[in-house]
């Protein structure tokens, strides 16, 4: 049985699609099986009559059959109100180049990508302004780490990472009493503030000092001018709910230098081309390929470690002249709904839908305006949006934003009763609004976006030398099939829009964006047994940097981001996006936190055996080989992998047994006599931290509350790690039957 969808709703299906004509061609087919000797099939045949009688009459009763079991249940949805999840944009960032002047660009710029043949162009829009300087950040390198104090360190290129294409997340480690400066290269000093934005996936602990650092003529990048607090103002700056000092590189934001006069430009290698330039001599490359021999203004971050472990900063991405922008468009003209006939309860149509959800909780469609036309020219009004339409004459409306409706009350001012004020007849009624254009194909990668949108015309066209999003788009998903609203319903008629047990949160998760396809709640949980000096019976568990105190809740999620990616891990965009809707219906007394997945790789051991006969017949093993990793690979795949082909849970055990189904070869090609599993270090070890939890070390924090296993049978998992690939570990072999 199929299902069909308009505009959101679901379609109630036909039990029974046959049509009045489809019994008539049915039964006519009969006759000559049953009455052989009944030749004439005219419609003036009295028996050709009577079979269109019975035909009529057959078809009311499917009419009648047609509105029981699925159909009432469809109804009963639609009666309240539970359409599918609409499309979620996408997202990314736009960079913008200038080699003239400044220019300002507004937020609701557009830019898309090259139409293909029979395709147009997928179109972003920023969300934000941005001011473009005709400076370029194309330079990153990484000096150290180096002991503290040090006069001497090498340094890398890591400009792929953080300022260049394809953008790739960067974890920055720092050792116990080692520094590492981190140097942003622009090819010119600007003429104004400089704003660097910062995008963090792992905010810095404390304990590290962080300063800002400039290029002078004279010192070496060890040794650069510190920033004053009257030159630099630091965004990143976190302050901790609790109190105390705000935390440096706490959060995502910019950072905005005012050019000092001493900021000169330095070279990083030396070379004879060119004129003379400050070039470093106590910081050398790491390799031949890391050298950067072009002069840069240098804007130095700068970590010290002075602890006695080990701390890291993750770095999403840093950005320059840059906007975030989603294929989220904008109205330029308000769109003409229609005219009110004064009747009670009308609604009007959008031309486009669904409505866009914005990040803030308190007005996630503040952007609609829909506006009351009266008189001729019309005189325009707003009208305000309610959730209900309570008793009395407000100018106010509904407006569903999944289906795209706008309804109005029915208010009578004579009799003084109704909820909601009607539009008068003839008034003209109009809507501005933003919608979703595109979702899961507005995922695109990196320097797609290259096409300037009929937005940036005039002078600010003509001084933007090219745009394009250095990293790929992300977090974009389609309509939700009907399939799975059908199965999502009863589920979000239990949570009645709360988020009380750990299903709740668990189910309200995926509501914002439908990319989210792993969603586990973790709850308090606390240790049963003293192991000191580590910890002691009645702490709570923090594994993995998860905090399990009383109060505390830990949602997991994992975006599905295609087979491509191995080990899927949301955005700061999708974090928060999450986290917000959420917050808005979760219990006053909880701490929330909503975080990636900690990944357990899973290496795999197995040896192959082929029959003489297939490899008489010309199975070669290399090819044999790469088919059972690429199988080992989808098995294991946390979004797409897992005994269902469905993906794994947050927690679930590996067994062989199931993947022994998953990767063994045709019966006629051979079979596999050896398989075992065993965990990798997890993907969110750094030391000092003990993965394994063996060598009796207490005096350092465990990572997981039991040790890694060798080869086996099974892979154990603890309730807050997922199953992802180890990288080039597995241990396949192959061999030919001899008999």
């Amino acid at each position: 049985m199929t299902f069909d969808a308009q505009r959101g709703r679901i379609e109630p299906p036909d039990l029974d699609d046959r049509t009045w004509q489809d019994l008539v061609n049915e039964m006519r087919a009969l006759i000559p099986k049953y009455a052989p000797t009944w030749t004439d099939h005219n419609p003036s045949d009295l028996g050709i009559t009577l079979i269109e009688l019975f035909a009529w009459l057959t078809e009311s009763v499917l009419y009648r059959l047609n509105q029981v079991p699925e159909k009432n249940y469809v109804a009963f949805l639609n009666l309240l109100g539970i359409t599918r999840d609409p499309p979620t944009p996408a997202h990314t960032y736009l960079t913008f180049s200038s080699d003239a002047v400044p220019v300002d660009i507004a937020a609701g710029a557009q830019a898309e990508t090259a139409a293909t043949e029979g395709r147009p162009g997928i179109v972003f829009e920023t969300d934000e302004p941005v001011r473009v300087l005709p400076v370029h950040l194309d330079t990153a390198l990484q000096i150290g780490p180096f002991d503290n104090g040090a006069a001497t360190a090498t340094y890398g290129d890591v400009t792929t990472a953080l300022a260049g294409s394809p953008a790739a997340k960067m974890l920055v480690t720092l050792p116990a009493g080692k520094t590492v400066q981190l140097c942003f290269g622009l090819d010119a000093k600007p003429a104004e503030a400089a704003r660097l934005g910062i995008r963090l996936y792992r905010p810095l602990p404390p304990g590290v000092a962080v300063t800002w650092a400039y290029s002078t003529a004279a010192v070496e990048p060890i040794a650069w001018t510190q920033a004053a607090a009257s030159e630099l103002t630091d965004g990143t700056l976190f302050l901790p709910p609790g109190g105390g000092p705000a935390l440096a590189l706490g959060q995502d934001g910019a950072v905005v230098l005012t050019p000092p006069a001493a900021w000169s430009a330095q070279r990083a290698a030396p070379t004879s081309d060119g004129p003379p330039t400050p070039t470093w001599s106590a910081v050398s490359a790491a390799s031949p390929a890391d050298a950067n021999n072009s002069p840069r203004f240098w804007l130095g971050l700068r970590l010290v470690n002075s602890g006695t472990t080990q701390s890291a900063v993750g770095i999403d991405r840093v950005l320059f002249n840059a906007a975030h922008a989603s294929t989220a468009l904008t109205l330029r003209v308000p769109e003409d709904l229609g005219v009110s006939d004064g009747t009670p309860f009308q609604t009007f149509q959008l031309r486009y839908r669904p409505l866009y959800r914005a990040p803030d909780p308190r007005a996630p469609y503040g952007h609609l305006v829909v506006e009351v036309g009266t008189g001729t020219p019309p005189v325009w009004q707003a009208w305000s949006a309610v959730e209900d339409l309570k008793a009395g004459p407000g100018d106010v409306y509904r407006v569903d934003p999944v289906v795209g409706e706008i309804s109005f009350g029915n208010y009578d001012p004579q009799a003084r009763e109704g909820s909601g004020a009607i539009p008068a007849a003839g008034c003209r009624i109009r809507a501005a609004y933003r919608y979703v254009a595109s979702g899961g194909a507005g995922n695109v990668a990196a320097r797609q976006v290259v096409q300037p949108g009929t937005t940036l015309v005039g002078e600010k066209l003509s001084a933007v030398k090219s745009v394009t999003n250095l990293g790929p788009a992300a977090d974009g998903s389609d309509e939700e099939a009907v399939a799975d609203t059908l199965r999502r319903a009863p589920r979000e008629l239990k949570t009645r829009d709360r988020a009380v047990t750990a299903e709740d949160y668990e189910i309200l998760a995926g509501e914002p964006n439908k990319s989210v396809v792993i969603a586990a709640c973790l709850l308090p949980r606390m240790q049963l047994l003293d192991q000191l000096p580590a910890w002691k019976a009645g702490d709570p568990w923090t594994f993995a940097g998860v905090v399990r105190a009383p109060g505390n809740v830990t949602v997991v999620v994992v975006p599905d981001q295609g087979d491509s990616v191995p080990r899927p891990t949301p955005t700061p965009e999708l974090v928060d996006e999450v986290r917000g809707y959420l917050d808005q219906r979760r219990d006053i007394g909880v701490q929330l936190q909503v975080t990636g997945p900690r990944y357990l790789p899973i290496i795999v051991q197995a040896q192959v055996v082929i029959w003489k006969e297939a490899a008489a017949a010309g199975a070669k093993t290399e090819d044999v080989k790469a088919d059972t990793l690429a199988r080992i690979a989808t098995f294991l795949h946390p979004a797409r992998g897992g005994p269902d082909g469905i993906g794994w849970q947050v927690g679930q055990n590996v067994y062989t047994s199931d993947l022994f189904q998953a990767i063994i070869p045709a019966r006629d090609l051979g079979y596999i006599s050896t398989l075992q599993v065993k965990p990798d270090i997890p993907a969110y070890h750094y030391p000092p931290l003990n993965p394994t939890g063996t060598d009796g070390n207490y005096n350092q924090t465990l990572e997981r509350p039991f040790a890694l296993s060798g080869f086996g049978a099974s892979v154990r998992l603890a309730d807050y790690e997922l199953v992802c690939a180890a990288t080039g570990k597995h241990d396949v072999q192959l061999q030919v039957s001899d008999s």
